[in-house]
């Protein structure tokens, strides 16, 4: 049957892989489409009617994504699609019941790992057979009542499972092959926010045995091999596991020993690697295994630096385990970054204060920080929905903090703070990449001109002053929230307005400083020389068949010509170049941040659909705004890769609001209901015409830029002072204030 899997790809979907290669082994052909955005929904629909395919996969691994996913499915229906619409990830394991009473057009959910149910509900639908009989599904009955077959087993080796067919080329970062791969599922902790220790903690009270799973070190190490081969001689390997690390040192240790005794086997060339873990599975000993392994980032999971916030999120680390690992990685020489879920619902002032010196005493390691969300079926939803505070709906739950100040401060945030911490262009999610670009300088280039350290001195200042000055804003609204009146709604709209421009101005700073510095960092790869490695395409795919893995590399095998052409915008290296001929993707960095499977909470703009069924309290709204065997026709529509972005800004974890957009918070305090504006610019000339998108009636705008603003309310004429310049506008309603900015090199 023909088969189109559809979802997130900002970077090589690893989920989307797995079901794509278990599917193919059984026969089906299948197609992958990439869903980043919602307004490719009607392409999408055009698409899937087009080919005619029989059944839709749904890949929908976090809630705020929700929504775009489900209103797809019902505007295939409308279009007439008449096949089979699965879908899978961790929210729909979780929230199996709301999706299919939700009547949005789905037919069956594949709950938690999906490999070997999406063989045989395929099966099942092509023989014709009981849907009911597959295990490990969640379906609705005649009579609409969702159900769940009986359980599925899962697979206690990972090594049992098929390598991941890629079905795209991989994105480059600074000149090098972004792969992400994995090694191990599960997680041993049980913060009360992850909705990764609640789905297998969820899987286990339906049978399932073991929550951690590994591959073995001779498996990671075939699969890259063939990869870091195929891909011309090196890449960084970007570990999606939900804890690179074990939960004793000493294990880890072991692990990573073995890892490099396969990977000397295998001769991969030049790798990295990327990974997470928990503060308390980090030693200075560790740390240094990781380096000599080829570590070059690590994303730390401290997520509150409050010990009171740690005990309301069940963290089960101490402070000190925490600042204790960031020095352990630091003086190891890799690349450190963290999350910090300053809000959560029993918060404080004084939380808040402890998170903000927890951040000026590592200044060296960039941060964002961001409220807890009540994933659907974590503890975090539960409890607060025992307790009568949950708001919202299953597309996007909502709290009110119970301190009143902080709630208060955590809107004054929400406004303020939105463009700089949760915009994928935004200045936060911007710094985070630049340790990590520094860190690939060092890991696959020469440097006979000195210029690297001069380079990687002014991104740890960069950093450094970036993340002092967050502290000091966030200090500058802890002040306000703590002295006002709650009441005083005019005075708290004015300052926070205040603040929210202050920020904006200071991003603009910011922005020009981080486009210089990674405009230098691409210079410096296309004069610097990547390091010699050994190399031979051909070798490559011959281990990869003896090994099973020929399919892993397959968007390349066709390539293998001979041809000493390649299309890396980059030197070759000195062996003369690459066997293969790679039409990837240019250079894309959009966000080095917290990543996004790391079970922290993360605030990414989630729109309630406009039949949610709910008139209660919504989720807060974002602060706004080769392959070696012929391939038949079907196999042969090869998928774009996705645009890259014009700058060089990591994608592997972007960061952004899970809010939704809609909001109608509790109205005993002010900021409940922030205005929901964008800007909308068209050039005239030296002039642009700018108009402020969702601005009404009783609203009022400060504009400002450093050139001339003729105009006001909601459409200004602007004469930008210089390339460089941003124009920037407070909106306030009656339910709130919000900030956006426009840079005028961003204005096509």
């Amino acid at each position: 049957m023909r088969f189109i899997l559809i979802g997130a790809d900002f970077e090589e979907n690893l989920g989307m892989c797995m079901i794509k290669t278990s599917l193919e082994q059984a026969g089906h052909q299948v197609r992958v489409l990439a869903f980043n955005e919602a307004d490719q929904a009607r392409q999408l629909v055009a698409s899937v009617m087009a080919t005619r395919a029989d059944a839709v996969g749904l890949s929908i691994q976090f809630q705020h994504r929700a929504q775009d996913f489900l209103a797809l499915a019902r505007q295939l229906r409308a279009a007439g699609f008449k096949g089979h619409i699965t879908c899978g990830g961790q929210f729909p394991s979780m929230a199996w019941q709301e999706v299919l009473n939700g009547r949005w057009g789905v037919s069956s959910i594949v709950l938690y790992e999906g490999e070997e149910t999406i063989v045989e509900l395929a099966a099942a639908i092509v023989e014709g057979k009981r849907l009911q009989e597959v295990a490990g599904l969640a379906l609705l009955t005649d009579d609409g009542v969702a159900y769940r077959t009986r359980s599925r087993a899962m697979c206690e080796s990972l090594d049992a499972l098929p390598v991941a067919h890629r079905y795209r080329h991989h994105t480059r970062h600074l000149g090098v092959a972004f792969v992400p791969i994995s090694g191990s599922r599960g997680c041993w902790g049980g913060c009360s926010f992850c909705s990764i220790s609640t789905l297998y903690r969820d899987a286990r009270q339906h049978g399932w045995t073991r929550s951690i799973r590994w591959r073995s070190p001779e498996g990671i190490a075939a699969e890259m091999g063939a990869l870091a081969h195929a891909a011309g001689g090196s890449a960084v390997f970007c570990f999606h596991d939900d804890n690179f690390l074990l939960p004793r040192p000493a294990d880890s240790i072991e692990r990573v020993r073995g890892l490099r005794e396969a990977l000397d086997r295998h001769e991969p060339g030049v790798v990295g690697f990327v990974g997470k873990c928990r503060p308390d599975s980090m030693t200075p000993e560790l740390a240094r295994e990781l380096a000599r392994l080829g570590v070059i980032r690590m994303y730390v999971g401290i997520e509150n630096a409050s010990e009171a916030g740690c005990k309301h999120l069940n963290r089960r680390t101490t402070i000190a385990q925490m600042g204790a690992a960031l020095d352990s990685l630091a003086a190891a020489g890799i690349f450190t970054c963290y999350n910090l879920l300053v809000f959560e619902p029993e918060t404080t002032l004084d939380d808040v204060r402890d998170n903000i010196a927890f951040m000026r005493s590592h200044l060296r390691h960039p941060v964002n920080f961001c409220r807890a969300e009540a994933y659907h079926g974590t503890p975090l939803h539960l409890q607060l929905r025992e307790s009568g505070r949950l708001g919202g709906s299953y597309l996007g739950w909502d709290y009110r903090i119970r301190d009143d100040r902080a709630e208060l401060l955590f809107r004054m945030f929400a406004a303020a703070f939105r463009e700089r911490n949760f915009g994928a262009h935004g200045v936060a999610n911007r710094h985070m990449s630049i340790g990590y670009c520094v860190k690939l300088l060092e890991h696959f280039y020469e440097d006979s001109s000195g210029r690297r350290g001069l380079i990687a001195h002014k991104a740890a200042e960069i950093t450094r002053d970036l993340t002092l000055e967050s502290a000091d804003f966030l200090e500058q609204a802890l002040r306000l929230a703590e002295q006002c009146e709650l009441g005083d709604r005019e005075r708290i709209e004015r300052e926070t307005a205040l603040l929210g421009l202050r920020i904006a101005a200071a991003d603009q700073h910011w922005h020009v400083v981080l486009d210089k510095l990674m405009a230098e960092m691409e210079e410096f790869t296309r004069q610097a020389k990547r390091p010699a490695f050994l190399r031979n395409t051909r070798k490559a795919v011959d281990l990869a068949r003896k090994l099973g893995l020929a399919a892993c590399i397959g968007v390349w095998g066709a390539g293998c010509s001979g041809k000493t052409e390649t299309s890396d915008p980059l030197p070759p290296p000195q062996d003369g170049g690459a066997d293969v001929k790679d039409s990837q993707t240019e250079d894309i960095f959009m966000a080095d941040c917290v990543p996004p499977d790391a079970g922290q909470d993360i605030m990414v703009v989630d729109d309630v659909p406009a039949d949610a069924g709910v008139d209660v309290q919504q989720a807060d709204p974002p602060p706004f705004d080769a392959g070696v065997e012929d391939v038949s026709p079907f196999d042969s529509w090869a998928d774009p890769v996705p645009p890259d972005a014009a700058e060089a800004v990591l994608d592997m974890d972007r960061f952004h609001d899970t809010a939704p957009r809609r909001a109608l918070r509790t109205k005993d305090l002010p900021l409940f209901q922030p205005p929901q504006v964008r800007m909308q610019a068209s050039r005239d000339g030296a002039r642009v015409v700018v108009k402020l998108c969702g601005h009404g009636r009783g609203m009022t705008t400060r504009w400002q830029a450093s050139g001339e603003i003729e105009g006001d309310g909601g459409q200004v004429v602007w004469t930008p002072g210089s390339p460089e310049d941003q124009l920037r506008v407070a909106v306030r309603s009656h339910g709130g204030v919000a900030v956006v900015s426009l840079r005028a090199i961003d204005i096509v």
